[in-house]
């Protein structure tokens, strides 16, 4: 759920005019660092295997998304899709879409990064593939919802059918991995259930909460952020699956590298291009990496926009938590509070409506509930 609506508003212009001199020093830096890196891996028998392939992979998509989103912004002005910022006192348009940098800088770095390791050795692509199709797939369902606004059960639905690249790989055994040396086995006739149940129901909701939780400066970019770092930790520790390293690596770079224009104040929202695709391309190196369960942990504030989607939608309620996200009450003092009876609408309305904050302090206190879920899932994994 996005915390503005498109508009064909001009008045963005001054938001793109200002600080890119530091960012354009940081891409020229990684942009040549991940030229050198790749040279080097082409004249050099480098092994892209475990640590320098992860390194690669986050270098490379952070990289190419800080190179490719001042462009987008202006193109977007250009062509009038634009945001209205709702959280701030004076409306302000802002650029739209900037998740199409993500779309690229994923499919572009772990191809580069499988593409050397074919080159250089022998590896089984098509689980690479399978996890960039996700992305894909449930990417281009979130730039039909940034224009057209599709109904949250229809969407849910459809991303849903994102994860059919998953079972087409199938990689390893149909187990989730538990702590204390346990695990979940879909052996036999379950391995069914697994994969066309349980899969596709992971990709969705997690694509879909990631999606559902958005609506301030830097909140979307930095919960993935954060959840994917825990996960790459996560996977490292459990022995998953090097496709699994490699794609959290690279959600971790577009996420980052995207939060350098999304955070307050934003020059670009991400929109449901990029939550879906982000979100969905997170279920996939959880599935892949058999981490299921570390990853429930990882977003488990998520679940609050979940739960109360479902419970407010039972009693035909969404409507007006749509409404209280666009009309924000804000205070002398610049604070945002939360609307009379929205408390439980959602789990920054919880917050707002204890002590009212500033935007930044509010996504500050949400990213903390992640930071201290991926810390839970961390610590979980070493038992």
């Amino acid at each position: 759920m996005q915390g503005h609506v498109v508009t064909g508003s001009e008045s963005a212009q001054a938001l793109v005019s200002h600080g890119f001199d530091w960012t354009k020093a940081l891409t020229a830096a990684l942009g040549s660092t991940s030229a050198i890196v790749i040279v080097l891996a082409l004249l050099i028998p480098l092994n892209l295997a475990g640590g320098f392939g992860i390194l690669l992979s986050f270098v490379l998509s952070d990289a190419i998304v800080l190179m490719l989103t001042p462009p987008l912004i202006r193109k977007m002005i250009a062509g009038g899709m634009m945001g209205v910022d709702v959280n701030k006192t004076a409306k302000v348009s802002v650029a739209e879409l900037g998740g199409i940098a993500a779309l690229f800088a994923f499919s572009i770095s772990l191809t580069l990064v499988v593409g050397i390791q074919k080159l250089l050795g022998d590896v089984a692509e098509p689980p690479f593939l399978a996890a960039i199709s996700v992305f894909f797939m449930a990417a281009i369902i979130g730039l039909i919802d940034d224009v057209s606004d599709l109904r949250q059960r229809l969407k849910a639905v459809a991303v849903a059918f994102a994860a059919l690249p998953l079972t087409l790989v199938h990689l390893g055994a149909p187990a989730i991995d538990l702590p204390f040396g346990f695990s979940l086995d879909f052996a036999g006739q379950w391995h069914l259930l697994y994969w066309l149940i349980l899969v596709p129901i992971g990709v969705t909701g997690v694509a879909n909460a990631m999606n559902m939780s958005a609506g301030y400066n830097g909140l979307e970019s930095g919960q993935i952020a954060v959840i994917s770092l825990s996960l790459l930790v996560v996977s490292a520790i459990r022995g998953a699956p090097e496709v699994a390293l490699l794609v959290f690596g690279a959600v971790f770079g577009c996420s980052a590298g995207l939060f350098v224009f999304n955070r307050y104040p934003a020059r670009i929202f991400i929109g449901d291009i990029g939550t879906l695709g982000l979100g969905a391309a997170v279920a996939a190196g959880v599935i892949l990496g058999h981490i299921e369960f570390y990853g429930v942990i990882a977003i488990a504030p998520a679940f609050y926009e979940m739960i109360a989607t479902g419970y407010f939608g039972l009693h035909g309620a969404n409507g007006n938590r749509k409404k209280a996200y666009r009309n924000p009450v804000f205070l002398p003092n610049g604070e945002i509070g939360a609307p009379a009876g929205t408390k439980y609408y959602t789990l920054a309305s919880w917050l707002l409506s204890r002590k009212p904050r500033t935007e930044k302090g509010l996504v500050r206190s949400i990213l903390l509930f992640y930071v201290v879920s991926g810390l839970c899932a961390v610590v979980f994994s070493l038992v």
